[in-house]
């Protein structure tokens, strides 16, 4: 992969708050990160709110790749959950297509071991490991998703780098 004049890499963790961060590709610096309150109850508010923030978020950042927590379902998931997770994700998609960015999507269990080194890692192993890696207290689990989605996308490109030498 070249280099583009921005090495920037947007994280997202799509739910009802959404977890995002902001890396400097190239510095592997972390520049960013937030959880932010989308709207409860009113899907057509939530689905906005959603694009606004990305649109912020890519005209002052200029990313060049969006990574993407890949849907993860438990068995005993609402069947409105996976409607709902897809029209976020579709909203995100759409927001990237727009500026032609490429998206990528990792697994809960791949980001888990990219992190930890452990697929079946706890969710408090990752926070305890991004809080200490990038010396920040993260608000929630959204915030701690997002930097390890973005995180572990960086380290798939130099892994990929790597391997192509």
């Amino acid at each position: 992969m070249t280099k583009t004049a921005s090495d920037i890499v947007i994280g997202l963790d799509l739910a009802q708050k959404l977890g995002v961060s902001v890396f400097d590709g190239s510095s592997e610096k972390l520049l960013f990160s937030e959880s932010v309150a989308l709207f409860r109850g009113d899907t057509q508010k939530r689905l906005l709110r959603l694009r606004e923030v990305l649109c912020e978020l890519f005209a002052r950042y200029q990313p060049s790749e969006l990574a993407i927590e890949d849907v993860f379902l438990p068995a005993k998931t609402s069947p409105r959950t996976p409607i709902a997770l897809g029209e976020l994700r579709g909203i995100a998609r759409l927001c990237a297509a727009e500026r032609d960015l490429p998206v990528f999507f990792y697994a809960p269990r791949q980001v888990k071991m990219a992190i930890t080194g452990y697929g079946n890692a706890s969710k408090q192993d990752v926070i305890h490991w991004i809080e200490n890696e990038f010396r920040i207290k993260v608000k929630d689990d959204n915030e701690a998703d997002a930097v390890s989605i973005a995180y572990t996308h960086i380290l798939m490109r130099r892994f990929s780098r790597q391997n192509q030498q």
